[in-house]
């Protein structure tokens, strides 16, 4: 494993953990991106069963976790813009310098599957295909009554408490990671609306998602309350042009934690299915 620098337009840089095949360097690359108030280094485990299964791996990282410059705190500022306008197109044009002739997949958990959905809907010619796990559209529809009332309430309570505050210390509250005020809103706007038209982008997202003609492999995680089998196609039904295959991740019994993070290590299962999903990619 290695690592390098990414440096998007704006000045924001992030390290990519690289796991080449030096027997292989033709052989797929997944560019895994983490779900939000989530390290890269948290996806290691994973990382390296891709690896042990015959991949090349990308280990990116969101803007304002780990190794990322940007660090949320107040008066920093940035939200789904910044994140697919200039981080994921750093990102993947680092994979593609790095892993020369190999066909690149993004594998996006959560809110790293939206964002990176949203990017490849700008430039599809970037992938060869998209598997997103537990990565639901966050509209409160997706979630069963009364939960659904509470995603609705709960985002707006969050937004308003990050800007009055700064930006959002999920880290003291125990939800989550800290992250921006932008991000907060982003996200309450589409929890709201249902749209990927949020506050932070010019970029109306629908009618883009609606063009991208990519194979997906759509996971649910079973028993996961973070994204519910509702959620999940929440968004895949907004990809009606892409070949979108939707399969549901069965966990053991014995997975400590939330099933929205369990699957990262109990991943067998998940990694056989995506040696099946790529190779007919």
């Amino acid at each position: 494993m290695t690592t390098e620098t990414v440096r998007a337009d704006d000045g924001a840089t992030a390290e990519v953990r690289l796991y080449r095949r030096t027997d292989d360097p033709s052989a797929p690359v997944l560019v895994c991106m983490p779900a939000m108030g989530t390290r890269a280094v948290s996806y290691t485990p994973l990382a390296e069963a891709l690896a042990a299964a015959g991949f090349q791996v990308a280990l990116g990282e969101l803007r304002g976790q780990g190794t990322s410059s940007v660090q949320a705190g107040r008066g920093v500022r940035y939200g789904y813009h910044e994140i697919v306008a200039y981080d994921f197109p750093a990102l993947f044009r680092t994979v593609a310098a790095a892993f020369p002739g190999a066909p690149r997949h993004l594998l996006g958990h959560s809110l790293g599957g939206q964002l990176g959905t949203l990017y490849l809907s700008q430039e599809p010619h970037m992938a060869a295909g998209a598997v997103l796990v537990g990565a639901p559209s966050c509209h409160y529809r997706g979630w069963p009554f009364p939960r659904s009332l509470g995603m609705l309430a709960g985002f707006r309570l969050a937004a308003a408490f990050s800007s009055a505050y700064g930006y959002f210390p999920g880290r003291r509250i125990g939800v989550l990671g800290n992250d921006s005020a932008q991000i907060l809103r982003d996200m309450a706007t589409q929890v709201r609306t249902g749209r990927y038209d949020v506050p932070s982008s010019p970029v109306d997202f629908e009618p883009w998602l609606a063009k991208l003609d990519l194979p997906v492999l759509a996971v649910t995680v079973k028993g996961d309350g973070m994204a519910p089998p509702a959620g999940v196609r929440g968004l895949s039904d907004k990809l009606t042009s892409a070949r979108v295959t939707h399969w549901e991740l069965v966990l053991g019994d014995g997975v400590p934690g939330s099933r929205h993070y369990g699957w990262i290590r109990d991943h067998a299962s998940l990694v056989e299915r995506v040696r099946t999903f790529v190779d007919r990619a």
